[in-house]
């Protein structure tokens, strides 16, 4: 059975839009001014020397910090493999979907920054305790249009309080006034366990490598059949809606060019079947997914989940498997679906003729024929610069 379900891989993230990081948390710390006076919740305007570290000449003239208290990103990021994450926020509305539901100060934070002179620098770490819970920036500057600072976890705790044993994210905002203004970011991020790693704010979120399933398997199909023909009269194929080529496991979102580096990942997953998973091969009545994963740092778009294609190759080229009577029309509606960053819209299928159409988009007019065959199928997103996996079935 097709199920069209939007799973968000990490709490806290959902459908929204546009560009940076950040978000909603409690337990901000608003007296906790890095560079900044601490007051009115963490918005004071700190003077380049008012504790911020920044390098005299480096373009910097005022730095304030709020602190969000958790990482608001969910958090979506990978503790094992890297100190933070962060990104640079250059426009109010890059940031709209991220603050609708930030406490108060933390809105406030975001509305009281003057982008034509401003910039603002979120954060994210890690540290072992409940008492690592906010973060200090320092060597805050501007080299050849990028903003660099360092950025530690605290431990917050005073000398006779108990802390409790669990891993704790947080984050915090930087707001840098600079002339000129930086379009990137660079930090030094040090978590809990004083740990230092470089963190840059192009880097996003998920790690394309690190996401379960595979692209495609490697070697030849086990099978290419001379055609997968129908004997149904008047049987008519789905169009492939795509144009020519496609992008094997990633790209752009929808309307975009972009090839296998966007911020897009497909990947064909095989649950329970960890062999099966890596060799991306699939016995009848297999159940299986198809998750796309926007990896970036910020929003991207596509269109619904129920452009496109099921396909088996074949010695004639890549056909179609679905279709249905003579005169069957099959429309789409044309919109732009925000996936936020970190989040994964899915697709389920079962491995037989019924589990390919049922629950999806025109399901009581197609239908599989003839009936599946051993060889290499690929599903092909034309929702979003023609994203394809591919899989092998066995039968």
């Amino acid at each position: 059975m097709t199920e069209l379900t939007r799973r968000t891989a990490i709490y806290g993230l959902g459908a929204g839009s546009v560009t940076a990081l950040a978000g909603c948390s409690d337990g901000a710390d608003p007296g906790a001014g890095d560079g900044g006076d601490g007051t009115n919740g963490g918005t004071g305007n700190g003077t380049g020397d008012g504790g911020d570290g920044s390098d005299e000449g480096s373009g910097v003239t005022d730095t304030a910090v709020q602190q969000t208290g958790g990482a608001l990103s969910g958090p979506a990021w990978d503790p094992e493999s890297r100190r933070g994450f962060c990104v640079l926020v250059t426009e109010e509305d890059e940031t709209r979907w991220l603050f609708d539901d930030a406490p108060a100060e933390v809105r406030e934070f975001v509305e009281a920054t003057d982008f034509s002179s401003s910039v603002l620098a979120y954060v994210e770490s890690v540290g072992p305790t409940t008492c690592h819970d906010r973060i200090e920036f320092a060597d805050v500057g501007v080299e050849e249009g990028t903003l660099v600072a360092s950025a530690t976890v605290e431990n917050t705790a005073d000398d006779n309080e108990a802390c409790g044993e669990a891993i704790t994210f947080s984050g915090a905002l930087l707001r840098v006034t600079a002339d000129p203004l930086p379009d990137s970011l660079r930090l030094s991020v040090t978590d809990g366990w004083g740990e230092t790693g470089e963190v840059r704010g192009e880097d996003g979120l998920a790690d394309p490598e690190a996401l379960p399933g595979g692209v495609r398997p490697d070697g030849d199909p086990p099978n290419v059949p001379a055609s997968f023909d129908c004997e149904t009269e008047g049987f008519e194929r789905h169009p492939q809606a795509y144009e020519s080529g496609v992008n094997w496991g990633g790209g752009g979102g929808a309307g975009s060019d972009a090839g296998g580096d966007g911020p897009l990942a497909l990947r064909a997953v095989i649950p329970g079947d960890d062999a099966g998973s890596e060799e991306l091969s699939i016995a009848r009545g297999t159940r299986f997914r198809i998750e796309l994963t926007n990896v970036s740092g910020r929003e991207a778009s596509v269109g619904n989940q129920g452009k496109y294609n099921l396909e088996l190759r074949t010695e004639a080229g890549w056909t179609e498997i679905r279709g249905g009577d003579e005169g069957a029309t099959f429309e789409y509606t044309d919109e732009a679906i925000g996936v936020r960053p970190g989040e994964t819209p899915t697709w389920e299928f079962e491995m037989t003729e019924s589990g390919l159409v049922e629950g999806g988009p025109h399901a009581d007019d197609l239908r599989v024929c003839p009936n599946l065959v051993p060889g290499r199928y690929r599903f092909v997103f034309w929702g979003a610069a023609d994203l394809a996996v591919a899989f092998d079935y066995v039968g």
